[in-house]
């Protein structure tokens, strides 16, 4: 249904705007090199000076159109900052996460309140101001939200972490119903154990081992399988998902 008054547009031939948080490492960089591969326009969310420096020096040999903000997504200030620096965007990639892998009994409220400042208020907000811009804009948007397995499971020593990445797929849910009607997409992507880095196949192989043999199939996901499900999923090819959580888990949620 559309909303009297706004007739809303499919961006998919101009140029993209993608927003991507978490940008500065691991399946965040990832995400963005894909969409930089596209020749989207990127506006990239990092914690780190550091990460900001290794990423400007990527992307100025791609010769796209970039900008790159540093902040803390449990700093609501720096949320609210980006409202007034940025005037709208296509793609929305809420991907930012904290992790916590304490037994329920040993957290902290400190933990908690920074575990879900980042994982579930930082999407909220940040989801909210800009399905705003994008209804403002007449954008037919896309909202992807970087969730987990333990969306779906439980898991040992993941109270916290599980709790947030459920959250997460109920706010998924609830905003494909609210925004649908604005042609705005909201969808989760699912993974399973992903390696992201080469040093971690060494330094943990006894756990990855152990990982692996609940996986029916064997493997991990790949940071680059991520990064191509989520462009996907900003295309015209993935029009009608919406509300859907993209489960990437090799089958561990399939059953026992």
């Amino acid at each position: 249904m559309q909303m009297p008054g706004h007739k809303f547009i499919n961006n998919k031939n101009m140029k993209q705007i993608t927003l991507i948080t978490g940008a500065g490492r691991g399946i965040g960089k990832e995400i963005a090199l894909r969409f930089a591969d596209e020749k989207h326009d990127l506006i990239l969310l990092v914690l780190k000076n550091k990460q900001k420096f290794e990423l400007t020096k990527i992307l100025k040999k791609k010769r796209i159109n970039f900008k790159i903000f540093v902040g803390d997504l449990k700093n609501t200030k720096f949320i609210n900052s980006l409202s007034l620096k940025i005037k709208k965007v296509n793609n929305l990639i809420n991907n930012a996460a904290l992790a916590n892998t304490k037994h329920f009994l040993k957290v902290n409220n400190r933990e908690l309140i920074d575990l879900i400042d980042v994982n579930l208020k930082a999407p909220f907000l940040l989801s909210q101001i800009f399905a705003k811009k994008m209804i403002k804009n007449k954008i037919k948007g896309s909202i992807i939200h970087l969730s987990s397995q333990l969306g779906h499971i439980g898991a040992y020593n993941r109270s916290i972490y599980c709790m947030s990445k459920f959250g997460l797929e109920g706010l998924n849910k609830a905003m494909a119903m609210d925004l649908g009607r604005y042609g705005i997409r909201s969808v989760t992507v699912a993974p399973t154990k992903t390696i992201v880095n080469q040093e971690e196949r060494i330094k943990t192989k006894k756990r990855l081992n152990f990982i692996k043999k609940k996986i029916p199939l064997k493997k991990f996901s790949t940071t680059k399988q991520i990064a191509d499900i989520v462009f996907f999923l900003t295309t015209d090819k993935s029009a009608s998902i919406t509300g859907s959580s993209i489960l990437s888990d090799g089958g561990w949620t399939a059953g026992k």
